[in-house]
């Protein structure tokens, strides 16, 4: 079966699971691995490595793969086997980083247009060209309140070339740093107590999610499924 190296750079909540995708080290761009399962989500037992670590966001890792499995919103999939992932760095080398600073979108579009979703029937006709951005806003806004269901959520306010983005946030890791923060807008100025530096820049991977009937099944909405600080 072939086998896919690739820099994580997404690992987000998904329908009780995970979301996992990333860069490709032969300059193949996105991937993102899913379970042979219909809805493609990952558990522990897919992304706990061979060395019993489970991978995380900036490793390099090798994954072996049985078939792309493309879906209208997200062509990037590819199904994985039932062989365990092998790490090759944590984190990977500058010449990986190096990969990164080739595939940051600049906007304004982004994932096809500049809104915060895509009406499910653009993709009928015509596939999504891609479902998978790196960005790195000059500035970001983080604002905490309720979502549609009444449950916290956070969110992520940026421009790329003079268009707005207000994108939640499916990060995990980087929800539960802001975790104890009441409801409000947060720019980089009142997050220093969480130390970060002034100089501190991120990098957003923004991923079109799913259509789930139960919330708005008209549209897949773009989420930020992950944060990675950068000095």
């Amino acid at each position: 079966m072939p086998t896919i190296e690739m820099i994580i750079l997404a690992k987000s909540k998904k329908l009780g699971g995970k979301c996992i995708a990333g860069l490709r080290t032969d300059g193949g761009g996105w991937v993102r691995p899913v379970a042979p399962s219909p809805d493609g989500t990952l558990f522990p037992q897919h992304y706990t490595l061979s060395n019993g670590s489970q991978a995380e966001v900036l490793d390099v890792v090798k994954i072996e793969v049985k078939e792309p499995r493309p879906e209208p919103h997200q062509p990037e999939n590819w199904v994985i086997s039932d062989k365990k992932w092998r790490l090759i760095a944590r984190p990977g080398s500058e010449e990986h980083q190096s990969t990164l600073w080739n595939h940051i979108a600049s906007g304004p579009t982004l994932l096809g247009n500049q809104s915060d979703r895509i009406h499910i029937r653009r993709f009928e006709d015509e596939p999504a060209e891609a479902s998978l951005a790196l960005v790195m806003p000059s500035k970001i806004e983080w604002t905490i309140g309720e979502s549609v269901t009444g449950a916290r959520q956070t969110r992520a306010v940026f421009k790329l070339k003079g268009t707005t983005y207000d994108l939640a946030v499916t990060d995990e890791e980087w929800k539960k740093r802001l975790s104890e923060l009441p409801d409000g807008i947060y720019p980089f100025t009142k997050l220093k107590s969480l130390g970060l530096k002034p100089n501190d820049k991120f990098l957003l991977t923004v991923s079109l999610g799913e259509a789930f009937p139960r919330y708005r099944p008209t549209h897949h909405f773009k989420l930020v499924a992950s944060v990675i600080q950068i000095g």
